[in-house]
């Protein structure tokens, strides 16, 4: 069976250096890399071709990647075989891959299915940072106000940790990563039930950085006490490991947080 990497985390949560790092340490990244850019100049490790099609999967239910409102289950069903043909395009068939956009929190079962029909068992890392920092960080990028980051954070973590509940998957700070990259490839060996491939040590050290992290969590008025009660359960999940306790107490804030979007 090939490996399928699933890079799920949230925009602005360093998916990119995570992404960037599994490449580096062996798995293929995809043929279409989009192009570094001033918000991300080591490159964002993510298929162009990919994000325009989850692109316009989200734009075929009036949505796009700033969206926080709530998306039909049924999202990217008329998308199967494109969607198919682009993993292939983009892949080749590789032993082992690294897929990675944030849109694809929103709809993580869809592209679930198309590796496991394409013969991949997708193995799921989350990066997790903590969300005063990514609405600063979005602020600064897409002049996004605060409170709109933050809502933007919890819908995609919460949906992120839903839908990938029960499969294999790795929580970890992303902090922790930039500082120590090893030991989480350690955990992750042991979570995901899999050898990390060799690749290039010096590569990865070379290429992660803590000036990769430019926002830090500071003056947190803005924040509401549900961003920071899910940012700490989800910690709770990285430090460790699953726990049903947690997981329904997600159950419970996913429901607030959708009673919350109601009202708005």
């Amino acid at each position: 069976m090939k490996t399928a990497f699933v890079v799920l985390g949230m925009h602005r949560s360093g998916t990119s250096s995570t992404a960037g790092a599994l490449a580096l340490a062996g798995a293929a990244a995809p043929q279409t890399l989009m192009r570094p850019a001033p918000d991300n100049p080591k490159g964002f490790w993510e298929s162009d071709v990919v994000v325009a099609l989850n692109d316009r999967i989200l734009a075929s239910h009036g949505s796009s990647w700033s969206d926080w409102q709530a998306l039909p289950s049924c999202l990217g069903v008329d998308f199967t075989q494109e969607a198919a043909a682009v993993l292939a395009s983009e892949f080749n068939d590789a032993p082992a891959i690294v897929l990675k956009d944030p849109r694809i929190c929103r709809f993580y079962p869809f592209w679930r299915e198309i590796l496991e029909g394409a013969g991949y068992h997708p193995l799921v890392v989350v990066p997790l940072r903590h969300p005063a920092e990514v609405a600063r960080s979005l602020n600064a990028r897409n002049q996004m106000a605060l409170e709109d980051g933050v809502k933007l954070w919890l819908r995609h973590v919460l949906e992120a940790e839903l839908s990938s509940r029960s499969y294999p998957r790795h929580f970890m700070m992303w902090p922790s990563f930039l500082q120590d990259w090893r030991s989480q490839f350690k955990l992750m060996e042991v979570r995901l039930g899999v050898e990390m491939y060799g690749g290039s040590e010096s590569g990865v050290d070379e290429f992660l950085s803590s000036e990769l992290r430019r926002q830090k969590a500071d003056g947190e008025d803005f924040l509401p006490e549900l961003g920071q009660h899910v940012f700490g359960l989800l910690a709770s999940l990285a430090a460790r490991g699953e726990d049903a306790c947690v997981h329904r107490v997600l159950d419970h804030a996913l429901a607030e947080f959708e009673r919350a979007c109601v009202r708005s």
